[in-house]
């Protein structure tokens, strides 16, 4: 049974850091890196120490390849500060960046931007901690030299981390790859790189839906083919998707401006009958009771 005690040994840490640093979106990795700065600078009373990514791969159970992914983010966030490169035979020096104002990683309600770009390459690599095994190792306290891994729990195991990231990115391959479908009902086919990029573009939209661009852009096309719409008035596809005219188009003919012409075959009767009906109707001419009278030379003569 675990029996941790204060007189054993403790970290000392500001309120003041605790309460702010739970205001933030650092993810598990990032939270387990900075607990094991904090114990090894504030728990011996230091500003800064060194820290291979192999000692706190070991000491974490987060793989290498994460460590040195999130160092590197914590360093730019100005979270983390490098006091001292890393040479051949020792690890870089870090310290914990207690001024919290300077950090720019988001706090947790804010209406920031993302700060990783989803679908760009990782990031970082001038300011990753050394790799070298052992390289610094051997100036750690005592207590730091276990170093077995920690062992996952089903319970307690935090996700690795990007794994929301590999997910957003398979995503966004397969809304690009709809682009084909997207091109081939579409009415006028031109300028095939600009309507891709256009496409791709709207992919990194937050809230951008293929599957509704794609139906309504079906219904623009039936549209089109019903008005029989010459195709040099049809917008580029490009043009079509920068201008987001597919919000139009819920529904095939939105302006109502399809008319059903009357068939030749329903036109009876003679042409003195429909031109009476006219005269009914009140399309022709004016009623012939109300019409001034005509004088009498005006009249033609009646041949014999």
């Amino acid at each position: 049974m675990a029996k941790p005690q204060k007189e054993n040994g403790f970290a000392p840490i500001a309120n003041e850091i605790l309460d702010e640093i739970c205001q933030y979106t650092f993810n598990g990795a990032q939270l387990r890196i900075v607990l094991k700065i904090w114990r090894l600078t504030y728990g011996y009373s230091r500003k800064d120490h060194e820290f291979s990514i192999t000692f706190l791969q070991q000491t974490t159970g987060i793989s290498g390849r994460t460590v040195r992914k999130e160092i590197a983010h914590l360093v730019k966030s100005r979270v983390l500060i490098v006091t001292k490169r890393e040479t051949k035979t020792t690890a870089r020096r870090l310290s914990f960046n207690k001024n919290y104002d300077e950090w720019t990683i988001a706090k947790s309600g804010d209406l920031m931007e993302e700060q990783i770009d989803l679908f760009t390459s990782d990031e970082g690599s001038d300011t990753s901690p050394h790799d070298d095994e052992g390289g610094g190792e051997q100036h750690f306290p005592s207590e730091g030299s276990n170093t077995s891994p920690q062992t996952p729990s089903r319970r307690g195991a935090i996700l690795p981390p990007y794994k929301e990231k590999d997910l957003l990115k398979k995503i966004f391959k397969e809304n690009i790859a709809l682009f084909d479908k997207f091109y081939e009902i579409y009415p006028r086919r031109i300028a095939t790189v600009k309507a891709k990029t256009s496409w791709e573009k709207l992919c990194k939209e937050k809230g951008f839906d293929p599957a509704l661009v794609i139906k309504n852009t079906e219904n623009f096309a039936e549209t089109c083919k019903l008005l029989k719409t010459d195709k040099k008035l049809i917008p580029y596809p490009a043009t079509y998707l920068n201008q987001k005219r597919y919000v139009d188009y819920g529904v095939v003919d939105p302006e109502g401006m399809l008319q059903v012409a009357v068939p030749e075959s329903k036109k009876t009767g003679s042409v003195l009958d429909r031109a009476l009906q006219r005269e009914v109707e009140g399309i022709g001419s004016s009623r012939r009771d109300v019409t001034p009278q005509v004088p009498v030379g005006s009249l033609p003569e009646l041949q014999d």
